[in-house]
């Protein structure tokens, strides 16, 4: 694959990046396209179709599989249209002087923009009756987070397997707003919801490290198999697979809602902690692809300036990371978590890149452990700085900085 030809800046403490463009649905492309984006197009179109394909082996009523299909082909046809006309106005927006665009970036940023798209329609909310029937499923059946699928590419499989699982009198009622849910694609988006603070896996491990040593319970027991993982064996919530984490996101829905937390917020938390972000869609293949994968325990907390995200280089992610951790009595921290994301990534206009807004939380959160000396100090048992990440002209690595 090519590359951008960016080098990694440094890790400086500075305000908010400028905001993105507006946001407009381009036109249908004018011309038939050249052999280069042609290609360009067949690549994108098969990394969405792999969304889309309804593996055999999962258990459907025909009916349901029948309607599945429909729905994903009309999706893909009109995507059809769309990705060219992506690409036509990527290559007009980052034409030089010599009005030609360099390749390599355009299908990035056409592929950041997918990739968006599909984060953004994991988190849309249907209307009322849908939301309803989308809250009772998850709540009421494991089924919701099975995955015979591919790990990274199962988004619509797991929403077709939810739709099972809606009694059949309003079956129809939900295929009807998945439909219109994909005909957002391409067209102006409202904001979507702000992050959990904490992230619903946070707010879920935090309790579970409470149970292990012995404190409160929530008001919702664990499963067996989540029992095993996280009490007796101590498990970490990342090292688990995604149907294991869905499972526990599943748990913590049901203990936020018997703590009195409304329905909506622990909705949209859930489909926070279940959103396939590009970080998670890729893991480290990129790190891989460079030679440089990381050591098997990525949350293995290091005081070195993390180096810049191969992934992150790639897509031209740029912006901000607000961190904020707690120390114990002897100055040693002992938690942290990401507050804020301010994110940029070329392609990407006027609607928030949530698909890639969670690009620097590990590596920030991994930082902020290494020790006391990471940041500036600050008094008291808190403490909250910011990280840069900005694709820059110098040369070398990440250096330390941040803002208290």
């Amino acid at each position: 694959m090519s590359t951008f030809g960016l080098r990694i800046g440094r890790l400086l403490s500075i305000s908010i990046l400028a905001a993105g463009s507006a946001y407009a649905v381009p036109p249908a492309a004018a011309t038939a396209p050249s052999e280069e984006d042609a290609a360009m197009i067949q690549r994108v179109e098969r990394d969405l179709g792999m969304v889309f394909i309804m593996p055999p082996a999962v258990k459907l009523d025909p009916g349901l599989r029948t309607e599945a299909d429909a729905i994903a082909g009309a999706h893909l046809a009109r995507m059809h249209t769309l990705v060219p006309a992506w690409i036509e106005e990527e290559r007009r927006l980052q034409a030089g002087a010599d009005g030609k665009a360099p390749s390599g970036a355009v299908h990035y940023a056409v592929f950041a923009r997918m990739l968006n798209e599909l984060a953004l329609w994991q988190l849309a909310p249907g209307d009322a009756a849908y939301e309803k029937a989308t809250l009772d499923a998850i709540r009421a059946t494991p089924a919701v987070c099975a995955n015979a699928g591919h790990d990274r590419h199962h988004d619509f499989l797991t929403r077709i397997v939810r739709v099972q699982t809606i009694p059949p009198e309003a079956r129809a009622a939900a295929l009807a707003t998945e439909r219109r849910l994909l005909e957002a694609w391409g067209k102006p988006h409202p904001a979507p919801p702000p992050w959990p603070n904490p992230l619903p896996q946070e707010a879920g491990m935090e309790a579970v490290v409470q149970m292990r040593s012995g404190g409160a319970r929530p008001p919702l027991a664990l499963s067996p198999v989540l029992a095993s993982l996280l009490l007796a064996e101590r498990e970490r919530y990342d090292s688990m697979p995604w149907p294991t984490r869905c499972e526990f996101q599943r748990w913590w829905l049901g203990v936020s809602l018997a703590q009195g937390r409304p329905a909506a917020e622990a909705l949209t938390a859930f489909r926070y902690g279940t959103l396939i972000t590009a970080a998670e869609r890729f893991g480290d293949a990129f790190e891989r692809e460079a030679g440089t994968a990381p050591a098997r325990n990525k949350a293995a907390a290091s005081a070195a300036p993390p180096d810049y995200p191969k992934m992150a280089a790639r897509f031209d992610v740029t912006g901000v990371t607000r961190v904020s951790r707690r120390f114990d009595a002897a100055g040693k921290p002992v938690q942290a978590s990401v507050t804020e994301r301010r994110i940029q990534v070329r392609g990407i206009r006027g609607v928030r890149p949530v698909a890639f807004e969670d690009t620097f939380d590990a590596l920030a959160v991994r930082y902020a452990l290494g020790g006391p000396g990471v940041a500036p100090s600050a008094s008291g048992p808190a403490q909250a700085f910011e990280m840069v990440w900005d694709l820059g002209p110098a040369a070398g690595g990440a250096t330390q900085g941040g803002k208290p």
